[in-house]
């Protein structure tokens, strides 16, 4: 799952007041930091395609070289990531990372994470932060030339901080906060993007996992498929690691800079994948401004007096050129407070005043059993995220993670919408807490012997007795009830298969085609229905996709006019936007392929690309199918680039006498920024033609093909 805020924001700051000043960055003294790795032992080697293994005594020795692996690979994205954190983006990058910056402080992120650090959080969780900060400070005092002004030190908090600031923006609070600025929030466009769709084409909505049970697979081998769609670069790309210490944490997956442990893989007996979910996670209230008193608003009959700070947005121009930037952040017991145009509002979110998702998530890492899973699930720390999960046991299970607001229940509150504008001067309105873990729509050990998410409704996460019903929900709860084509597609290629094989499961993960009733498919109903002048181009592209199977594969000759026609308005649907004129767009695609190609029936192949530096490769997919492939045509060089779907791929299994076996691809590789390296680009051959590696899970195979080892800490 990669999220911008919106510019809409800048609204706000284009009134705001300005100081000036010049002066020089400070000069970063790197050195301090080398001693830093005395407090560790640790051992990185790097297997055959530079995937570090990091091993370790302690977890926090880990955690040190994981940051240190992870920095060797991408700091620079790594640095940009701790000063959005911290609300200092503009610092480095300038005026357009302004508005980053100033919901940073709106959110009162660091707010939260001052008061809870050192009560709401474990003391091993501080020293796994710590260790991991101290790791991006050690690798620092090595490579002193890169580092910005002002990012020394990194501390724990920094760490946990990213937690609490990023993991709102995956479902979607950002573009709560852009309805609510440009005015748009509960009047009917409030999804409506602030950007037109064709420029931006990386979806709210993205990833797939499946579990098999040993009843459902052909040889009794319990399956999982880990499958997320994210960006190819940047900020929210996946990276691989593998993890391994004395204390029990051992994770083979991947993560995100920034992330002091793996996001979604498998260890020795359990795995899960990971994929956005989009409950109802955001209220806004419309408040009552006292007429006298700009400063207070209505609650409950009386006037209240707004909590009042400044946010400071330090943003640099020119060298050492900066600006200072401030805007008056109002509090009420709501939340934070926009004042608008069209009136004041103020936002409540899940996971507002959370602190401890890094605490849940590093106990999902040390998971060994199911219980463990659902205990660690069980603190309800992590706003959001589907979870698939499967175990070396047999147990299979699809859960719906997410901090749902408990929202007052009964008749008083009958006719509140509370997806839309909910009134600001009633108390009773603002939700306090949320739902046990046990209120989660979860799908366990289902008799079908299998279980799915595909950013679709939890109510369809397998086939068969065992799903969780609507009903037995609380309608306040916001919890989606959308299917896409991937979900559609995953139930008529497994629901209807009773004995599913290991080459099976690798065929139906790439399977490229659209389901009949899919956006695609009624896209292209629609279009043939159309009368066209019997010799215009139009016509001709009408001809042709009379016979599109739905299929993107690579060789096919239909595809290239089929995909991008349908494209634009399979992202509409997925952003819940407008969608755009069918004619033109059926127009504009067969323009740009005749001037591109010469011919309005190119292979697909040789339009949709993966490409990294100078090299490209043929890819078939396309939006929402099941191999994902959103992509940008560049008129430059005549090709569509991909740029999000699938990404980090992941296929794990369990025999039935609990034998692990990995196989992984990624989209590019591991030297994620180091385009002289040969692991700049080694995986991407194997990821277009739909082929994985096998990982060496056993030392002895790891280090019979590594291609580079470094001992940190311990005496080195």
């Amino acid at each position: 799952m990669g999220k911008k805020i919106l510019v809409a924001v800048l609204a706000i700051l284009a009134v705001i007041y300005i100081g000036f000043w010049v002066t020089a960055p400070s000069s970063v003294d790197a050195s301090q930091y080398q001693a830093l790795v005395d407090k560790y032992d640790v051992q990185i080697v790097r297997d055959k395609y530079a995937v570090p293994h990091i091993f370790g005594a302690r977890d926090v020795d880990a955690a040190f070289g994981l940051a240190y692996a992870h920095a060797q690979d991408d700091f620079a994205t790594m640095q940009d990531v701790l000063l959005v954190t911290r609300g200092k983006l503009a610092t480095l990058h300038g005026a357009d990372s302004a508005t980053t910056d100033y919901l940073v402080q709106f959110m009162g992120v660091w707010d939260v994470v001052n008061a809870g650090y050192d009560t709401r959080i474990s003391q091993q969780t501080r020293d796994h932060a710590e260790a991991y900060a101290d790791g991006v400070n050690y690798y620092a005092s090595q490579n002193p030339e890169n580092i910005a002004a002002g990012l020394l030190p990194v501390t724990g908090k920094d760490i946990i901080a990213g937690f609490t600031f990023k993991t709102p923006l995956f479902y979607g609070f950002d573009q709560a906060v852009a309805a609510v600025v440009e005015g748009r929030y509960g009047t009917g466009l409030d999804k409506l993007a602030h950007l037109q769709v064709t420029n931006d084409p990386q979806p709210d909505l993205g990833s797939q996992g499946i579990s098999i049970a040993p009843s459902r697979s052909e040889d009794g081998y319990t399956r999982l498929l880990v499958n997320s769609h994210q960006p190819l670069t940047g900020p929210v790309a996946w990276y691989e690691a593998r993890i391994k210490t004395d204390e029990g944490w051992d994770m083979a997956g991947s993560t995100f800079p920034g992330s002091p442990l793996i996001l979604h893989g498998h260890g020795p007996t359990l795995g899960w994948s990971s994929t956005v979910n989009k409950p109802d996670l955001v209220d806004v209230y419309q408040l009552t401004i006292n007429p006298d008193n700009e400063n207070q608003y209505l609650l409950d009959g009386t006037w209240q007096d707004f909590e009042i700070e400044d946010a400071a947005i330090d943003v640099t121009f020119w060298g050492p050129i900066r600006w200072t930037f401030h805007e008056t952040i109002y509090r009420s017991k709501h939340g934070p407070v926009f004042k608008t145009e069209t009136g004041a509002f103020a936002l409540r979110w899940a996971g507002m005043d959370e602190v401890r998702t890094l605490e849940q998530m590093l106990a999902m890492n040390k998971a060994r059993t199911h219980q463990d899973f659902e205990a660690a699930l069980s603190m309800t720390a992590s706003p959001s995220i589907n979870h698939v999960y499967a175990d070396k046991d047999g147990n299979i299970a699809h859960y719906y993670n997410a901090m749902m607001p408990k929202r007052p229940i009964g008749e008083a509150f009958a006719d509140i919408d509370w997806t839309g504008l909910l009134p600001g001067d009633r108390s009773d309105l603002i939700w306090q807490g949320y739902y046990p873990f046990e209120r989660m729509p979860q799908t366990v050990n289902p008799p079908s012997g299998y279980v799915y998410n595909a950013n679709n409704t939890p109510y369809r996460s397998s086939t068969g007795q065992g799903q969780p019903q609507a009903a037995d929900y609380e309608p306040s709860m916001g919890i989606q009830t959308n299917m896409t084509n991937r979900a559609l597609r995953i139930e008529a290629l497994f629901g209807g298969d009773e004995s599913i094989s290991r080459d099976e499961l690798h065929s139906y993960k790439y399977d490229n085609r659209y389901a009949k009733g899919s956006v695609a498919d009624l896209i292209i109903t629609r279009l043939l229905a159309m009368t066209f002048e019997p010799n215009s181009d139009l016509h001709a592209g009408q001809k042709l996709l009379q016979d599109w199977d739905l299929s993107t594969d690579a060789d096919s000759r239909m595809a290239a006019l089929g995909v991008m026609t349908t494209g634009p308005f399979i992202i509409a649907d997925m952003q819940q936007q407008p969608e755009p004129d069918l004619t033109e767009t059926f127009q504009t695609t067969l323009d740009l392929l005749q001037t591109h190609f010469g011919q309005i029936d190119p292979k697909w192949g040789d339009v949709n690309r993966l490409v990294r530096g100078d090299k490209s490769w043929p890819l078939s997919g396309a939006p929402d199918v099941l191999r994902a492939v959103y992509g940008v045509f560049d008129e430059d060089v005549s090709q569509q680039q991909a740029v999000a779907g699938d990404s980090y791929i992941m296929f794990v299994e369990w025999a039935p006498d609990g034998t692990l076996s990995s196989h992984s691809i990624h989209n590019f590789g591991s030297a994620t920024l180091d385009a002289t390296s040969s692991h700049f680009d080694d995986q991407a051959p194997m990821f277009a033609s739909e082929k994985e590696r096998r990982l060496p899970l056993d030392k002895a195979t790891l280090m019979a093909e590594k291609t580079s080892e470094l001992r940190l800490g311990g005496g080195s």
